[in-house]
């Protein structure tokens, strides 16, 4: 299993989520797809939607909020964080899917 690592943005919108009970339904299906990515990285539904630039891929997510979205990234070099390493997953975005 991956560890995994949150940008600064999804952090925030993470720590929102947990602060507001009447949101914990959105927070579970959101970790519910972070721990599958995590689990395993490689797996065909953990990268449904692939970008180039960044480079990084799209998980959606249904949640009560609507569709939201985990983008993230394999860590590539283990030089680039002080808390992962290559093969580790970091998560670029949490947040509703943008329209």
């Amino acid at each position: 299993m991956a560890d995994l690592g949150l940008s600064q943005e999804a952090l925030e919108v993470y720590q929102e989520l947990e602060q507001d009970q009447s949101r914990w339904g959105t927070l579970d299906a959101l970790e519910a797809a972070m721990d599958a990515v995590a689990a395993d990285p490689e797996h065909r539904s953990n990268r449904q939607r692939r970008f180039q630039d960044p480079p990084c891929f799209a998980v959606p997510v249904p949640t009560p909020d609507g569709d939201w979205i985990v983008l993230w990234r394999e860590v590539t070099d283990s030089r680039e964080f002080d808390d992962l390493s290559a093969g580790d997953v970091f998560v670029l975005y949490l947040g509703p899917l943008p329209s």
